[in-house]
Order: structure tokens, then C-alpha cells, then sequence
């Protein structure tokens, strides 16, 4: 057989399922070849591989595009789909013509856009011969006249009659065209009758028989229905009956199937609840049908009881209940959108004034002043006014969070202290976790809310409320109140300088914590003791941080604090003393098994770069050096840790410009460590010896050898950090320094030497002054690129293995003492370890047998 004797699949053969794709011979054109190629992948039903093997073939026929097409369609690529398949009309192929109507139908979302060609492309569909019952189904979806949809869905269920989603749609299309009732109740009956009814035929049974007033007929289907369906299906029914019973005038039946549903259901399940709610509206709706009061109450109780099942939250969680919702639920292979029946919008002043109990009412009143929209049956003034008048009447936490907002609104701001108190209060006890969710603390930091004066009215409410009640309750509160006093009022009141109003806040909080037996928390006291410095009571500001400083010692800010209050001459030295003292007192390690090697390696720099420490055991300033101890000063943090460890410790001989001192709160916020004298413990100088035979003799501890890589990575990232900051300076260039930055940095050690890295710094730098030269933008913008055009560089260079030189330090970036004492003394590395890739140092040094590697362990 020769190549010009294999013709490729049509689209027909392939969606037949009987085609096998030939073998093309070895000497068949590419064309041909990636044709049959994706025939062959077609038919596994790889698409994606079938469309770029077709896409290769590159060629225009309709049989190639059709195919091109059907694998768009299944890729879901909606728009290239109908592109090749544009033709499909003109060609007639049934298969490809829906294909085509299927995309453009995703397409057209809710814009319309393609609804003529929709409606086109189905007529034509319906004109070819053989037609399938799936065209009658497109016919329902797009087609746009009416009477033209009729008649197609018509034709299609005389066609195929046996078709029951067919016959459903014509049923449904009937009902829709409001004529030839008898018709439509016929289809109804028939389908309803029949043996074996499908649970879809006796839900569309019953909704139009209902529709058409057959409602005992429609109840019958229900019931029929129900009795065929899952626990869940058979309580919406439920519903759907009282529903029925209400709409044929049957008050007593449907007021007594309400009732069942409600005295069933669980309302921990959320389904089930949603389902209560509606048959307790339900309820309540046939109650003022039939007029009786106590029924009347009695429903109303019920809605208020399951709508407020969750919790105190429920009225800020949840909507209004008086808003018409639907709820879903499975009728055979279909979900069921149902609305249910009860509106009790317009019928507020009877609801209202058939209910006694003033909480009941209030909620009523809420619920009435929450109904927003389109169903909302009173004015914004009115609601307001329903919702003051609920927090009048009832003192129920429920609406109070409601209530406040009416009162902030309608400028009552004390009475809107009172009821946040009231409502947080109950929060804080039932529903503790959702506080950080609901908090209302920016309350006060818009218009009109921002001003001194409804700060200081609205914390006379919130803060009488909250002692009244705690001192009333047999729980103890005082977490509680100073939750909710801080959250709210904490932050206006000192920004509005409110000093007495914040005193009489801590110092009832104070007082509630004391009645119960208990002592406040270190927040309380450190609270406490800034109101009163500002309500000048040094004495008991003093007190009050020292019992903070009592519980937590490392109060900072209580510290700070309390040294703000001594006298000027005494504070300087007062504050350096206690941040020395900050560190403990404890004993250096007995040996340098019990100290990491990055401690190690800090502890014999500092040593050899800071002078002294014979005679009187204090280390100079490193900073008296020229060498840099640390190659960047984020490296200078880990000196902390031999500070924490007891192996030296701040000598008070430190100048004070060595540390940074804040006034208020006075503390001493930072260090400058090339500035300090460092003491050496006796016991230190027995460690530096030890650490000193370790380097020369190799007996490490063995958590060294695991520590070595790491340690050794770490510093050659700083040091092409300090590079690349060294670079961006010298250009003019503001760059910050972070995550993505480190990122790039191990990327390229991975692979290359320090040196390496630093060239591909200097490319990114120099891409970044280009970019910027290009393109006009702000030094910043340049910057930002850097690390961007860095990897750019280190990726091509290793995809295409360049020969990448090392870089020279420059002067401004000299070795640190850290690098010498790491890379050899502990090492051994020299500055091998800027020209060669570490892998490949430790690699050679483990194969090599060297002492580090290999001596023994102590």
C-alpha cells in the first residue's frame, strides 16, 4: 500500500467507534503522518496530544479542523471549539454541529451574545435527517420563539415518545404556553399513573396540579413521592404538604403538619434547621389565618427559638428570617430549588401585638428592623425606631448588638455603650472564639464616630454596664471586662487623652478581679498602672508595674514604664543595667560538647578579633578593627546567643552609645555590638582552648560535622549579600532585602562558588541601571529587579553550562572574621572557599580524609 492509498478518519468514523488508525508507511508525507498520528491519539481519547499533532499536520480541510474541533470541545476550550467548527451548519454533520452549539452556549454565560446563532444553529440541527432525541433538547434550551420551542419540543415527544426527559420538557413547555390545559393535565396523569412512576414524573405532577388548583390530586403526589424517597427528601416534603394543605385553605392539616415537621427535626443539623425555620414561618402564618392569639405566640416563640439556635451570634451571623429564601433538596436525579410558602412581610403590627413576652417581641422588632431590600416592608426611620424600641423593652443580648447601632445612629451613644457591653458580655461567655471576628474596636475611627465627645459618652455607658454586671454575676468576669473594654475603648480613649475615664475603666476591672479572690493578669496590671500615670497616681502606677513585673518579669514595656517614673540622673544607667541583666546570669557550658558550632565559631572570632582578656578577662570593641567581624549586620544577631548561653556576657563598661534608649517607655530597644566590651567568664577561656584543639587536631563533637554545611552555606549567602548590597549602593539603587532575595542567593550556591554569585550580582545590578537608563523609572523600580535579572542569569548559565568566572572581593567587601576563623581555622577551606563551590569542597574534603571530617569525636 502506498501513502497516497491511507486516507485519514473523518470525524463521523472516529465518533463511530469502530475505526482502527492505520500504521503510515515510513516514507509517508509529515502531512499525512501527524494526521494519523492524531487520529490514533484520538481515539485513545488523548486530546490534548491528538489537537497538537493535528495543529503540526497544518492543515485547513474540514476534516482536520472538525477533529481539531471535538478535541477543543473536550479540553474545554469553548472558543477555539466553535472556531473550527464554524462550518458545521454548512456541512450538515450532526455531531459537530451540536459541538458548536454546546461551546457558543458556554460562551454566552448571562450576556446573550451568541443567542442568535443559538437559536440558528438549532433550527438547522432539527432540518437534518435522522434526528436524535438530543436535538429536541437543544430546541428547549436555545431556541428563542416560544411557539417555535413548543412545537419543537412537541415534535420531538411524538417522535420519541418514549423518551421521559423528552416528555418532561414538553409537559414543562405546555405549562409554561398557559393554554391546552386538558392537554397538559393529560401528560400529567399519564406519566403520574404509570406503573413504576419516576420520582421526577410525580414532583412535576404535583407542582402543576397544585398550580392548577387540583390540590388534592397534587397532595397525593406528594405523599406518593415521599414514600419512595430518602429521610432528607421526605422532610422537605413534608414542607412541600403543609404548604399544599395552606394554599387549598386546609388551616387546621397544614398548621398540624408544620408542628410534626418542627417537633422532629434536629436542629444541629444545619439542612434540617434551614428546613425548621420555614415551617415555623409556615406556622406562624397559618396561626394569624386562624386568628388564635395563643397559637399565634406560640409560633412566633418557635421562630425566634430556631432562628436563634446557634447562639447569641444568630442575629449577627444570619439575615433576617423574615426574608423569603428557598432551600434544595433531591427529587429523583433532579434538585429541587423550593420556595417555600410563608411571607409574614406586611403583617408586623399583628405579629407584634399578639406576643407578651417582652424578649420574644424585641426579637420581632429586630427582625422587622433588619428586613432590608426589595421585601423590606418599613422605612430606614421606622426600622431604626422598631430596634430602639426592642432595646427599651428587652434586655435580651440577642439584639443588643443590633440595638447599639441603632442608638450610635440615632446619636444615643451612652444607651450604644450599654447595649455593646450587654451583647459582648454574653459573647465573651457563650461564644468566646468568635470575638476576633466580630470585634467592632474601628467603631471610632470614622465620621461621625471619631470625636471626643461621643468617645467619652459612649465609655460612661459601656463601662457602668460592665461593672453593674460583673459585679452581679457569680462568674468570675475580669477576662472578660477587659476584653471588652480594651477592645473597644482602650485605644479612643487615650487617643482622645480621656485619662480619667480610662482610670475608672481599669480601676473597676481592677476591683472586680479583687472581689472574686483573683489577681489580675500582667496585662490588667500594666493597663491599670498607665491609667493611673495619667490620671497622675505615680504611686499606684508604680505599684501596679511592679505587680505586672511580679507575674513577667520580661515585661518590657513594664519595665520601661516603671523606670520612666524614677528620677532623670538615675535612668540612663537604670535602664543599660536591667537590659544587661536581661540576659541572665547563666554558667558558661562544661565543655564545647554542649555549645553548636556556629556558637563555637562566633565565641573564637570574637575572641581573636577584640583585644584584651589577659589581665581583666574584658574583650575590647571588634569595632576598634578594621576588619569587618561579620560580613553583613544580620550576622551580628547570633553574638545574642552566646550572651543567652553564658559564654561572655555585655561588660557595663559598654559606652551608652552603645546602646539605643527609649524614652517612654524607657527600655533600651537595640545594641550596637561593634561598640561593646565583652566580659569573659573563667570558664570561657577553658571553652576558647578546647575549641582551639578542636580545630587543630579534629576532634570535633559529632553534632559539628552534621552543623558544618549548613553553617558554611549561611555564610557565603551573606557574603554575596554583602556584595549585592555593596553593588546596589554604589549605583544609587534603594533595594530591600528578603526571602526572595536568600532564595536566589542558595539557588546559585547550589551550583556555584561565592565568586561565581558575585558575577552574576554584578549582571544584575548593571541589567538594573540599564533598565533604568531604558525605560525612565524610579531608582526604587530599578532596584526592585535585581533579583529577578540575577536568576535570569544563573538559569541560563547553567542550562547552557557557561564557563562563569570568578569575581575578585572589592575593597569595600572585606573578609570578615567570621569567614577566616570558619573557613580556616575550623575548615580548612582557605579562600578555596570563595573560588569553589562548597559541595564540591566538602565533597573533596570527606574523600580526602581530612581531620575534620574524619577525626575523632568528643
Amino acid at each position: 500500500m502506498t501513502p497516497q492509498e491511507i486516507e485519514p478518519a473523518l470525524l463521523a468514523d472516529i465518533l463511530g467507534g469502530a475505526y482502527v488508525p492505520p500504521v503510515p508507511p515510513v516514507d509517508a508525507p509529515a502531512r499525512l503522518a501527524c494526521e494519523l498520528a492524531g487520529d490514533a491519539a484520538l481515539v485513545q481519547r488523548q486530546y490534548e496530544d491528538a489537537l497538537q499533532a493535528y495543529k503540526a499536520a497544518r492543515g485547513t480541510s474540514w476534516r482536520v479542523r472538525s477533529k481539531m474541533g471535538l478535541c477543543c470541545y473536550q479540553l474545554d476550550q469553548w472558543a477555539a471549539a466553535a472556531r473550527y467548527l464554524e462550518d458545521a451548519p454548512r456541512r450538515g454533520e450532526a455531531p459537530a454541529l451540536a459541538m458548536l452549539i454546546h461551546s457558543l452556549a458556554e460562551q454566552n454565560g448571562r450576556t446573550g451574545e451568541y443567542d442568535e446563532q443559538l437559536d440558528a444553529h438549532v433550527r438547522a440541527l432539527l432540518e437534518l435527517p435522522h434526528p436524535q432525541p438530543y436535538f429536541y433538547e437543544l430546541a428547549d434550551s436555545y431556541l428563542i420563539d416560544p411557539e417555535l420551542r413548543l412545537r419543537a419540543v412537541r415534535s420531538g415527544y411524538e417522535r420519541f415518545p418514549g423518551q421521559a426527559d423528552l416528555r418532561r420538557r414538553y409537559t414543562r413547555a405546555l405549562w409554561a404556553a398557559e393554554h391546552q390545559e386538558d392537554e397538559l393535565l393529560a401528560l400529567v396523569r399519564e406519566a403520574a399513573d404509570a406503573e413504576g412512576a419516576a420520582p421526577e414524573d410525580l414532583w412535576q405532577g404535583a407542582e402543576i396540579l397544585q398550580h392548577a388548583s387540583r390540590h388534592g390530586e397534587a397532595l397525593a403526589l406528594v405523599r406518593r413521592l415521599g414514600a419512595v424517597s430518602s429521610v432528607e427528601t421526605q422532610r422537605a416534603l413534608t414542607l412541600v404538604e403543609a404548604d399544599m394543605q395552606f394554599r387549598a385553605g386546609e388551616l387546621d392539616a397544614a398548621a398540624c403538619t408544620f408542628r410534626k415537621l418542627l417537633g422532629t427535626v434536629d436542629l444541629d443539623d444545619g439542612e434540617a434547621r434551614e428546613q425548621a425555620l420555614h415551617a415555623a414561618k409556615g406556622l406562624l402564618q397559618v396561626t394569624l389565618a386562624q386568628n388564635d392569639p395563643g397559637a399565634i405566640e406560640a409560633a412566633a416563640d418557635s421562630v425566634a427559638t430556631v432562628h436563634c439556635h446557634y447562639g447569641i451570634m444568630a442575629l449577627v451571623d444570619q439575615s433576617s428570617p423574615l426574608d423569603p429564601d428557598c432551600f434544595r433538596f433531591h427529587v429523583g436525579a433532579q434538585t429541587i430549588a423550593y420556595s417555600p410558602l410563608a411571607d409574614l412581610t406586611g403583617l408586623q403590627e399583628r405579629i407584634i401585638g399578639a406576643i407578651a413576652d417582652p424578649d420574644v417581641r424585641a426579637l420581632f422588632r429586630v427582625f422587622y428592623g433588619t428586613h432590608e431590600g426589595p421585601y423590606a416592608t418599613i422605612s430606614p426611620e421606622n426600622a431604626s425606631a422598631q430596634i430602639m424600641t426592642a432595646g427599651r423593652e428587652s434586655k435580651s443580648p440577642y439584639i443588643q448588638h443590633h440595638v447599639a447601632w441603632a442608638m450610635m445612629e440615632a446619636g444615643e451613644f451612652e444607651e450604644a455603650g450599654r447595649s455593646f457591653a450587654r451583647f459582648d458580655l454574653a459573647r465573651a461567655i457563650e461564644a468566646p472564639a468568635t470575638w476576633s471576628a466580630y470585634s467592632d474596636d474601628t467603631i471610632f475611627d470614622d465620621s461621625p464616630f471619631n470625636d471626643e465627645t461621643v468617645v467619652d459618652q459612649f465609655a460612661r455607658g459601656m463601662i457602668n454596664e460592665l461593672v453593674t454586671a460583673a459585679r452581679g454575676s457569680e462568674e468570675e468576669m475580669g477576662d472578660h471586662l477587659y476584653e471588652i473594654g480594651a477592645t473597644y475603648l482602650r485605644a479612643p480613649l487615650l487617643h482622645y487623652q480621656l485619662h480619667t475615664r480610662f482610670h475608672s475603666l481599669m480601676s473597676g476591672i481592677v476591683d472586680v478581679y479583687r472581689a472574686a479572690g483573683f489577681s489580675p493578669t500582667e496585662t490588667v496590671w500594666f493597663d491599670y498602672g498607665l491609667a493611673c500615670y495619667y490620671a497622675s497616681r505615680p504611686n499606684e502606677a508604680i505599684a501596679a508595674y511592679k505587680a505586672c513585673l511580679a507575674k513577667n518579669p520580661k515585661h518590657s514595656a513594664a519595665r520601661s514604664n516603671l523606670l520612666a517614673l524614677l528620677p532623670a540622673p538615675e535612668r540612663t544607667a537604670a535602664i543599660i543595667g536591667q537590659a544587661i541583666q536581661g540576659f541572665g546570669g547563666a554558667e558558661p557550658p562544661a565543655s564545647i560538647g554542649e555549645i553548636t558550632l556556629k556558637q563555637a565559631v562566633y565565641l573564637l572570632a570574637l575572641y581573636r578579633a577584640c583585644g584584651g582578656a589577659e589581665q581583666d578577662l574584658v574583650l575590647l570593641p571588634f569595632g576598634l578593627t578594621e576588619q569587618p567581624f561579620a560580613p553583613t549586620p544580620e550576622l551580628l544577631q547570633p553574638l545574642f546567643s552566646l550572651l543567652r548561653a553564658g559564654l561572655v556576657r555585655i561588660s557595663p563598661r559598654s559606652p551608652a552609645e552603645a546602646f539605643t534608649i527609649e524614652q517612654a517607655p524607657a527600655r533600651v530597644t537595640a545594641y550596637s555590638p561593634p561598640l561593646l566590651y565583652w566580659e569573659l567568664p573563667a570558664q570561657t577561656l577553658d571553652r576558647i582552648r578546647e575549641t582551639e584543639e578542636a580545630c587543630l587536631t579534629g576532634r570535633w563533637p559529632e553534632a559539628w560535622r552534621e552543623q558544618a554545611p549548613d553553617l558554611a552555606r549561611e555564610m557565603a549567602r551573606h557574603e554575596c549579600l554583602a556584595y549585592l548590597r555593596f553593588l546596589a549602593e554604589e549605583r544609587g539603587l534603594p533595594m530591600t532585602t528578603g526571602g526572595k532575595t536568600f532564595l536566589m542567593i542558595d539557588n546559585a550556591l547550589t551550583t556555584y562558588s561565592v565568586g561565581q554569585t558575585y558575577a552574576f550580582c554584578w549582571q544584575g545590578a548593571k541589567a538594573a541601571v540599564d533598565f533604568r537608563a531604558r525605560k525612565n523609572v524610579s531608582a526604587l523600580h530599578a532596584a526592585n529587579t535585581i533579583v529577578g535579572s540575577c536568576q535570569r542569569s544563573i538559569d541560563v548559565a547553567r542550562t547552557k553550562q557557561w564557563a562563569v568566572e570568578n569575581y575578585t572581593r572589592p575593597s569595600q567587601v572585606r573578609r570578615s572574621h567570621l569567614s577566616y576563623v570558619l573557613y580556616d581555622a575550623f575548615l580548612g577551606f582557605g579562600d578555596r572557599s570563595f573560588t569553589v563551590p562548597l559541595a564540591q569542597l566538602f565533597d573533596e574534603a570527606r574523600e580526602s580524609g581530612s581531620l575534620w571530617g574524619t577525626g575523632e569525636t568528643i
